[in-house]
């Protein structure tokens, strides 16, 4: 979870008129002092006056409801936090948050309105499990946090198409989200929500991080380009379709979604970052990366796949880790890849149900000029285990029925470093 809380406490106007450039004098009623907190309606209609109030508005105690009329801007931030009494706050004539929106604490908050909000720096709307709609008309916000609420939709963004972190967990009753956002540029994090959580981010063209967790569907029909990581873990989507994606700048993780049967990644052309993915037990067939020709980072495929295919793959600059339990899983391919110096990391293993390759690559990428090969029982079935340095280089791709994943763990561990 990720918070910002920029309250300054502090009352700050700056008053310069200018031929080219003026700024508004606010009457001093209209100033909040900085050791200031409204605790009653009284309080909050002294400001009613005000089309703009300078200073960080903190609003706390025993109110039922709320209202703050006629203000139009705040100068800085406001805050209700600990108002345990509260069940309704409106605040539908303001346009402008300078600093920080904060809903904090607020037990039995039904519906916070703001219905004219337009533009804020930063919304943090967290521990409101009573609350079940919030309006407001954004068009510009930095972050957005909304963690531990009752929402079962989040709506109120739909004018918004650019924000630096959209922020979405620990709300578990949350059923859907629709969102309009076209760019995010440091992180999108829905996370640890309802599992039967269905998000559309259909407009968003680019981002930075995306991080994925128990959601039941997700929908990006113009993604074309992740800037950083990619993660989809814990989910129960049962497919992923990011058919327009061509480029991931770092790592990723497609990690523990029990109910992924199905991928589409056909344009995307390389990953900056570790490939990874591991302990989705009904994902049956991975054939989907035609075009991938460069991983970045490790290759690490755990799992009951059937088909694994890299047709164009042709750089991992770590290592490798395939493996399977199947017996007609075959690493010839990727042994071929990494005989060619595709694979330039420090290790490579491919494992299936009876065999096991395994070679100790050097600093420079190469395998050591010693082959060997060993060979023991792994209960009832045999086991193997090759190294060489001998073989030539083939774009990827494996065949097994069926497989239990084995050392997963460890293996994401190393492809993310």
């Amino acid at each position: 979870m990720q918070y910002k809380n920029r309250l300054t406490l502090a009352a700050v106007l700056a008053a310069s008129v200018s031929a080219a450039n003026s700024t508004q004098s606010v009457p001093s009623s209209c100033s909040i002092k900085s050791d200031a907190t409204a605790s009653s309606q009284a309080d909050l209609d002294s400001y009613s006056g005000c089309s703009t109030i300078v200073g960080d508005l903190v609003l706390t105690g025993d109110l039922a409801s709320a209202a703050l009329a006629g203000v139009e801007e705040i100068d800085g931030s406001l805050t209700i936090k600990n108002a345990t009494q509260m069940t309704s706050f409106s605040a539908d004539s303001l346009k402008k948050i300078s600093e920080t929106l904060t809903l904090n604490q607020l037990t039995v908050l039904d519906t916070a309105s703001f219905g004219s909000l337009e533009e804020v720096d930063t919304i943090s709307f967290v521990t409101l499990p009573a609350v079940s709609n919030i309006i407001t008309k954004l068009t510009s916000a930095k972050q957005i946090t909304i963690a531990d609420t009752a929402l079962e939709s989040i709506a109120g963004f739909e004018d918004l198409d650019e924000i630096e972190v959209f922020n979405v967990n620990n709300n578990k009753g949350l059923a859907s989200i629709d969102s309009k956002l076209k760019h995010v540029k440091t992180a999108l994090e829905i996370t640890f929500n309802g599992q039967s959580a269905e998000i559309s981010f259909d407009e968003l063209e680019w981002a930075n991080n995306i991080t994925l967790r128990d959601v039941s569907s997700a929908s990006f029909a113009k993604l074309s380009n992740v800037n950083a990581s990619l993660g989809f873990i814990n989910n129960s989507l049962p497919s992923i379709d990011l058919s327009t994606l061509e480029k991931i700048g770092g790592s990723l993780s497609i990690v523990s979604n029990e109910e992924l049967t199905e991928l589409d990644f056909s344009n995307l052309t390389s990953v900056g970052g570790g490939f990874v993915i591991a302990n989705n037990s009904k994902l049956a067939t991975i054939d989907t990366f035609s075009e991938l020709s460069t991983i970045g980072g490790a290759l690490v495929v755990t799992g009951k796949f059937g088909d694994l295919e890299f047709p164009s793959l042709k750089s991992v600059k770590g290592g490798a880790d395939i493996e399977s339990t199947a017996s007609n899983f075959s690493c010839d391919a990727l042994n071929k890849l990494q005989q060619k110096g595709g694979i330039q990391g420090d290790s490579f293993v491919c494992k299936d149900g009876q065999t096991s390759t395994s070679v100790k690559l050097t600093a420079t990428g190469t395998s050591d000029d010693d082959d060997s090969t060993a060979t023991s029982d792994s209960g009832s079935a045999g086991s193997s285990t090759t190294s060489s340095s001998k073989s030539s280089g083939a774009a990827a791709h494996f065949n097994a029925p069926g497989s239990s994943v084995m050392g997963a763990v460890a293996a994401i561990a190393y492809a993310l470093l």
